[in-house]
């Protein structure tokens, strides 16, 4: 699915979990390839659905029943099935995934894909179906930490607070001060939207209806800022209940402009 706008070429691979695989903004792209990263987790901008980040041992009780999920990042379950699993393109910019067989509840999840000149924005839609379901979702946007030429990317998120993780990598319930990167954290109380600077050539600015933002740039090849409708290891303190035929909505705008 390929899309553009001015100078701005967006490449949507729904086979490889309906995400956006390639961003070029006036030439430089933005993104990391999937021949660069080696793991489905840390390259293009991928939906996290129908839970996004860690749950603690792949396990979680949901009105009285316990389920098991895979597990993607021993101990831990990670990051949803969509961005493992094909997406069906069902007309231009949109894209369905039936979690019907990927996940206990079953349920769809949408995403529509618009482009423009300036900003590229994705809104997921998930919908339960005959039972009631948590839900948490939200993209994870895998930017280069270099781009062709120039220096390494700049990043500015203007948090208040960060939650504690424990030794595992799961939030503890407690939120502490925002301590120097680098980091694999969840960040709430933003003051500003989150900002990625390629000096002399691009910056981009991150906004999104969701309320937690989990940053990971310990990896030297990338930084991955990533908007999340709660923070991880929602699932076993209190999540967002989507009851049968109603429906969960998340919206990510990434902007660009030019420093060049």
């Amino acid at each position: 699915m390929d899309l553009r706008a001015g100078d701005v070429a967006v490449a949507v691979d729904p086979a490889r979990g309906g995400r956006v695989a390639s961003l070029r903004v006036a030439g430089h792209e933005l993104l990391v390839a999937e021949r660069e990263a080696g793991d489905p987790k840390l390259w293009g901008c991928y939906p996290m659905v129908p839970w996004a980040g860690r749950v603690r041992e792949g396990r979680f009780a949901f009105r009285g029943t316990t389920h098991e999920l895979p597990l993607d990042a021993p101990p831990h379950a990670i990051h949803g099935v969509g961005y493992r699993t094909p997406w069906q393109e069902t007309e231009p910019g949109s894209l369905r995934l039936d979690l019907d067989g990927h996940w206990p509840f079953g349920g769809m999840a949408t995403q529509d894909v618009v482009l423009t000149p300036t900003s590229l924005t994705v809104t997921m839609t998930v919908t339960a179906a005959e039972q009631a379901m948590p839900v948490v979702m939200g993209w994870h946007p895998c930017f280069r930490r270099r781009l062709d030429t120039g220096e390494a990317a700049q990043l500015t998120v203007p948090a208040t607070s960060m939650w504690e993780r424990d030794a595992s990598g799961i939030p503890t319930g407690q939120q502490v001060p925002v301590p120097v990167g680098p980091w694999d954290d969840a960040f709430d109380g933003l003051r500003d939207d989150p900002r990625i600077t390629w000096p002399g050539a691009v910056e981009v600015t991150l906004r999104s209806s969701c309320s937690v933002w989990v940053v990971y740039d310990q990896d030297p090849r990338l930084v991955c800022v990533e908007p999340q409708t709660d923070v991880p290891d929602a699932f076993n303190r209190e999540p967002a209940v989507v009851e049968p035929g109603r429906s969960l909505r998340a919206r990510l705008e990434i902007g660009w402009s030019s420093l060049t």
